[in-house]
């Protein structure tokens, strides 16, 4: 069954050219893992009344992919690094019958 996770927290940095290079470092450097574990998608997006929230939506070919890719401790310290303090990871999975468009 397709996931995906909910990344979101404060960036570390008010400089936002600084967040955008420091991010597009991690994510150029976990690409081939992501991909390996079933990684199909990254999404960014800013808060509209708050630029230092951060919100990434990652799709996933499954739930156990994200558990092995999150669970990493390597990945948890290179993500976290982007964000002033713990981000809110969620897992998230389609409910099944509900209309989607």
């Amino acid at each position: 069954m397709s996931a995906i996770t909910k990344v979101q927290g404060r960036l570390a940095t008010s400089d936002q050219a600084a967040a955008m290079e420091h991010h597009n470092r991690i994510v150029d450097a976990l690409i081939p893992r992501t991909k390996e574990l079933g990684g199909t998608g990254h999404m960014v997006f800013a808060n509209v009344a708050d630029p230092m929230e951060f919100l990434a939506i990652d799709a996933w070919d499954a739930v156990e992919s994200i558990q092995k890719f999150m669970g990493d401790p390597a990945v948890q310290a290179e993500v976290g690094a982007m964000f002033d303090g713990p981000p809110d990871v969620t897992v998230w999975v389609p409910r099944e019958g509900w209309r989607q468009f």
